[in-house]
């Protein structure tokens, strides 16, 4: 069910234990291959798919377009809310979804940049305010929550991982809209440092924290000379029913009760 689609009265009715879908994206450099919409693009496919299979079960809000890619700005094309604003905006939206009745929703992110703001703004959140503290805020990038259905083996990729416009990103876009893909114009980016420890096209055992273009050229990461349709149609449809099957889940798990503190 999508939420722009129904009338005030009509979500007033609504269940309010149904889970509500707030899907995030970004507008950010992805290369010279692939445009700077992708991030929203994929999600909200990944979303609108869901939606179509679980029908009344969820409910799907637009996708939230921009996101906090500020480390992306040294590249032309692409607009970003600085971190904590953008901690400021999830924590709006919300609201406004608690404030509208509802007690399970769930950020289903598009873009890595987004992972610490929102975390940050969820719980700063359940911190400050009953209402988010008695409700179930939950938030996951669909390449993790969609982790096991993305497992290279299972679709003959080379690559280990989703990076950054790279075999995996290439691959959805070719299924989605292959007519912003060209790869024609696409350059292999060299790693910057490849140590044990922390590679900077694939990350590691520790995070080291630096714009993007200290770290790539052209703007991609990955290998993704290894993109093909077929790829992107087989890890779509895992990716869809693995995250399907997480919201099944998340609609029945128990509101939690209060339980502390026990004073002896």
């Amino acid at each position: 069910m999508l939420w722009d689609e129904q009338s005030w009265p009509q979500i007033d009715q609504l269940d309010k234990g149904m889970p509500v879908v707030i899907p995030l994206g970004s507008c950010e450099q992805h290369g010279h291959h692939l445009p700077v919409g992708v991030d929203s693009i994929q999600v909200d496919a990944i979303a609108k798919a869901i939606e179509g299979n679980l029908a009344d079960m969820i409910l799907l809000t637009p996708t939230l377009w921009v996101g906090s890619s500020h480390h992306h700005l040294d590249f032309p094309g692409t607009v970003s809310l600085v971190p904590s604003l953008y901690s400021k905006v999830i924590q709006d939206i919300t609201r406004s979804v608690l404030r509208a009745g509802f007690k399970r929703i769930f950020f289903l992110n598009g873009h890595g940049g987004n992972e610490v703001p929102v975390s940050q703004a969820l719980g700063e959140l359940a911190s400050i305010d009953d209402a988010a503290d008695e409700a179930l805020l939950a938030c996951g990038s669909w390449w993790k929550v969609g982790a096991d259905a993305l497992a290279p083996e299972k679709h003959g990729n080379v690559t280990a991982g989703v990076t950054h416009a790279c075999e995996y990103e290439v691959s959805f876009m070719l299924l989605l809209r292959e007519d912003l893909v060209n790869m024609d114009a696409y350059t292999l980016n060299t790693p910057a440092i490849d140590d044990p420890y922390f590679n900077s096209d694939y990350g590691g055992k520790v995070a080291v924290l630096h714009r993007f273009a200290r770290v790539t050229a052209p703007g991609n990461m990955g290998d993704a000379s290894h993109a093909t349709k077929a790829k992107g149609q087989s890890m779509f449809d895992a990716v869809v029913d693995d995250i399907a099957e997480y919201l099944t889940r998340f609609a029945g798990w128990p509101l939690l009760e209060k339980l502390g503190p026990k004073r002896p």
